[in-house]
């Protein structure tokens, strides 16, 4: 009996290092996270995050929000702005095309790709000797190859079926958008020493969220 709670001990103790260290992540780890989060909104991702982050932010200081109801939170704002814009009778028969038109232009950003390039560790004073990592990455999306703008005229003269056919063709080629472009941009990872452990993190990860955003509207038209 005294052996079997000797080998139940081990065990335990084995699986209670073994959880400790999968906590332990290198600072590309913790960007992907970031990155499949809040450019993907990928909810599994966030919550492996928070799992991280828990260990030395505290809960308070997770991420409470369901990523998968922001991205369609941000396809309904999108939509109801863009719609705001159209005559009465316009907006209420091409309400279905702009919502397409907007998912489309969210999955084909979600879609991004990156790859990282140098992580650099910088040593700042006013961090209280904690320092912070300096991921830089390259981030790339596909785009169409021609510009989708066309020369509508006022648009408030615009009807319905030419506003609808407009919106099928432009949602069709981001759908299959063959171009790809590419930026280089950087992203900080806040260091926390706890005992022997190094964790990172970042307090404003929806920068990188906005910053391709940005890129990546700029290279659609």
């Amino acid at each position: 009996m005294k052996m079997l709670n000797i080998a139940c001990l081990a065990i335990f103790l084995f699986s209670f290092g073994s959880l400790k260290s999968q906590n332990i992540l290198k600072p590309e780890n913790v960007f992907n996270l970031y990155f499949n989060s809040f450019v993907k909104y990928d909810d599994e991702s966030v919550k492996e995050l928070n799992s991280y982050l828990i260990n030395f932010l505290g809960k308070e200081s997770t991420h409470k929000m369901k990523l998968k109801d922001t991205y369609n939170e941000k396809i309904d704002e999108y939509t109801k702005l863009f719609l705001t814009g159209l005559p009465v009778n316009v907006a209420s028969e091409c309400s279905v095309e702009v919502k397409n038109y907007f998912s489309a232009l969210m999955q084909n950003f979600a879609n991004a790709k990156y790859r990282v390039k140098e992580i650099k560790i910088i040593n700042d004073e006013r961090l209280k000797g904690n320092g912070f990592s300096e991921v830089t990455y390259e981030v790339s999306f596909n785009v169409p190859s021609h510009n989708l703008m066309i020369n509508m005229g006022d648009i408030k003269n615009i009807g319905a079926g030419e506003m609808k056919k407009y919106l099928i063709d432009v949602t069709n080629e981001i759908k299959k958008a063959d171009k790809l472009v590419s930026t280089e941009q950087k992203f900080n990872l806040y260091q926390v020493k706890v005992g022997e452990n190094i964790y990172y993190w970042n307090g404003g990860p929806q920068e990188l969220n906005w910053k391709m955003n940005e890129f990546y509207l700029r290279n659609l038209n």
